[in-house]
This record gives C-alpha cells, sequence and structure tokens, in this order.
C-alpha cells in the first residue's frame, strides 16, 4: 500500500540513486507528501533536499541514519538536525573516516576471491557521494561477476561472507547525544533488523534504547512482515516510544523497495507524530 509519507529514504549522499532534490521530485510525483531523508552517516544533501521540498511544497525533514556499534546490525535515525552542529559533524566524520578505511580491504578481498573490481570503478559509480557496499554491488553486477546486489551481499559481502570486513561505529549513547546535540529527535531504525529472538529479547532492547534516549521507534518498514509491523507498533506503545514508518527507499540501488511503502494497515497520523516531535525539541530546550 502506497502512503503519502516516508520518514526513511536515501540519495547520491550516501547510497542512493536519485539525488537529494531528485528524491523530492520523485515523492511529489508519487504524491508522498512529507518525505525525511536519512542518509548513511552524513548530512550532506540535506540543505539541497530541504530546499527542494520548499520549492515543491514537500514537508521535507533533514536527517541521518547512524551506524552503532551492536552485535547486529542497529542504526539509529535522527530528524529535524541541525547540519552545522559541531558535535554532529564531528562524530560522523569519524564514522566517514571509519568506512573510508573499510572500503579498500574490501576491494582487496574480493580481487583475492576472483572478483576483479577496482576502488577507481567504485567511487566512479557513487558520483561523488559516500562509498558504501551498494556501489561495491552496483559494479559487481555491471561487471557480470554476480546476477544482482542481493546475490553480491549474500554470496560475498554480508556479515558472515567471505568478503566481509568490519568498520568502527559510534556506540548508542554517542550517537543519540550527537543528535539530540544537533537539536534532533533519536529513532531506532527498522528494529527486525536486529533478528532478536522473542519479544523478551526485543523488550530489553527496548527498555535500553528508551532508558539511553531514544524516543522513538521505526515501528512500519519495508524490511518488516505486517504482523512485525503489528508488533512493532504494539511494544513502541507498551515503552512510550512514537512509532515511525519508512521504505528505506534507495531508488535503482534497491528496485525492490518503493517510496512510501512499508505495509499494509500502517497506523501513524502523520500531522500528530510531527507535532510530537516538535513538542520534544521545544520542551527539551527548556531544560
Amino acid at each position: 500500500m502506497k502512503n503519502s509519507f516516508d520518514f526513511h529514504v536515501h540519495s547520491t549522499a550516501s547510497d542512493g540513486s536519485l539525488s537529494p532534490s531528485d528524491v523530492v521530485r520523485k515523492a511529489a510525483a508519487d504524491q508522498v507528501t512529507v518525505v525525511a531523508l536519512t542518509d548513511h552517516d552524513t548530512t550532506e544533501g540535506v540543505k539541497e533536499f530541504v530546499e527542494a521540498g520548499k520549492e515543491c511544497g514537500i514537508t521535507a525533514i533533514g536527517g541521518v541514519e547512524i551506524s552503532i556499534d551492536y552485535p547486529g546490525t542497529m542504526h539509529m535515525c535522527g530528524y529535524f538536525v541541525d547540519v552545522d552542529n559541531d558535535e554532529l559533524r564531528s562524530g560522523l566524520q569519524f564514522v566517514q573516516e571509519a568506512r573510508l578505511n573499510r572500503n579498500p580491504m574490501i576491494v582487496e578481498k574480493l580481487n583475492a576471491a576472483g572478483v576483479d573490481i577496482t576502488m577507481e570503478e567504485i567511487v566512479k559509480v557513487a558520483g561523488g557521494g559516500q562509498v558504501g557496499r551498494p556501489h561495491f554491488a552496483e559494479v559487481m553486477v555491471r561487471k557480470g561477476f554476480v546476477s544482482n546486489t542481493k546475490e553480491a551481499f549474500t554470496k560475498y559481502m554480508a556479515k558472515g561472507k567471505p568478503c566481509y570486513v568490519d568498520k568502527k561505529r559510534l556506540g548508542l549513547k554517542e550517537a543519540v547525544a550527537m543528535i539530540r546535540s544537533a537539536g534532533g529527535i533519536a529513532v531506532l531504525a527498522h528494529p527486525g533488523e536486529l533478528r532478536l529472538n522473542g519479544q523478551g529479547e526485543y523488550e530489553e532492547i527496548f527498555k535500553r534504547i528508551k532508558d539511553e534516549g531514544v524516543e522513538g521507534l521505526e515501528s512500519y518498514s519495508s524490511h518488516h512482515t505486517d504482523e512485525q509491523n503489528a508488533q512493532f507498533r504494539e511494544l513502541a506503545d507498551k515503552f512510550d516510544l512514537f512509532s515511525t514508518a519508512g521504505s528505506d527507499f534507495h531508488g535503482d540501488t534497491k528496485p525492490h523497495v518503493q517510496l512510501g511503502v512499508f505495509g499494509e494497515q500502517v497506523e501513524v497520523d502523520v500531522s500528530s507524530l510531527i507535532e510530537t516531535m516538535n513538542w520534544i525539541r521545544t520542551e527539551r530546550c527548556k531544560l
């Protein structure tokens, strides 16, 4: 089901295929009237994105998605962040440098596995934005080493596969502090990707992130089944975390993910959600 909002999209500033302004134009064409840019570990596309939103009559929210040091995959989205905040910029620079250091090591492992690609080819595909594993996957598809980008991960680059290389990440407390220092709201992205065993483990994690200052949960996600969406909405309510919804749209990088699509029966009142976020930010400034 197509929704008129999407709180989790990516652009060429990280690993999406559309520029920030083109993301906005696509949102307008698809009648998605509220959209948040959450590029991986960078806010470089936010100003262009917000300006394009004004031009197109779209509510364009500036954000970021930060990789968290956690035994699994934990990503934290920050919304309404001040992209010029020094603490946020410093923390993101740390993560970006870790990514830069990792990329040549991935190339070495791929070459050793018989995948003949170069760093120069990958940088060219990235088009001047941050280089991430989806760009490696795109080059591998173009050169015929894999049939699609998913195979590039499942065969070579996913965690536990022969060409996976870990990178340094920020801790949960550090990431939340960065987001809040920049006047933003911290939301745990696609919790289903944590791949925990049973509701008890999820409850334990949600209590922890709540205690660390996280204020929302991406209850609805294209990464989830409809059953998971319902489960996470219930858990968000239980732990007094507001619910957001996002597709994790990347354009051609992830062609199976559509803007504004993240399940059936999505129970999010967008106007109330934005009001809640702004109220939290206003109250925090009073402290």
